[in-house]
């Protein structure tokens, strides 16, 4: 009697992984259609701005204030590309392991992304309302605790 019971048992377990593994391809086959016909979803972000206000992922904010400087001192009418570009290429030089395997198409459009920049114009980049607030936050000395 016990062997019957374990052969039911093994018998289950084995349907239930079975239903797993169809579940989980069945998963796998729509997200590569979704990739292969290049169907928006949400994309995947490793930091967010939120991050940035925390003291332990604020550190690799640290690297873009000098690129929200820049745009800032643009104005409404942001600044040119190419002086962001000169930017990129420092920062990408100061900071290599950031910065290794990043495009300035890419770095641009994570800081859109992240909407702290907006594109004006095809040559153009203007800091936002969330861009301005991020500065002034990170750049502000905080208050020592007594």
């Amino acid at each position: 009697m016990p062997v019957l019971f374990l052969s039911l048992a093994a018998l289950i377990f084995f349907i239930l992984v079975i239903a797993a593994l169809g579940v989980a391809h069945f998963a796998e086959r729509k997200e590569e259609r979704r990739l292969f016909l290049r169907i928006p979803g949400k994309p995947f972000t490793v930091i967010s701005i939120a991050q940035a206000f925390e003291e332990d992922s604020a550190i690799l904010w640290d690297t873009q204030i000098p690129a929200l400087r820049l745009v800032a001192t643009g104005g409404s009418r942001g600044v040119c590309s190419s002086k962001m570009r000169e930017l990129f290429v420092s920062s990408s030089g100061e900071y290599p392991e950031l910065y290794e395997g990043v495009r300035f198409e890419q770095w641009v459009q994570f800081l859109e992304d992240a909407e702290l920049v907006a594109v004006v114009s095809d040559e153009r980049l203007a800091i936002t309302p969330q861009g301005l607030a991020f500065l002034k936050y990170r750049i502000t000395p905080k208050p020592i605790a007594a």
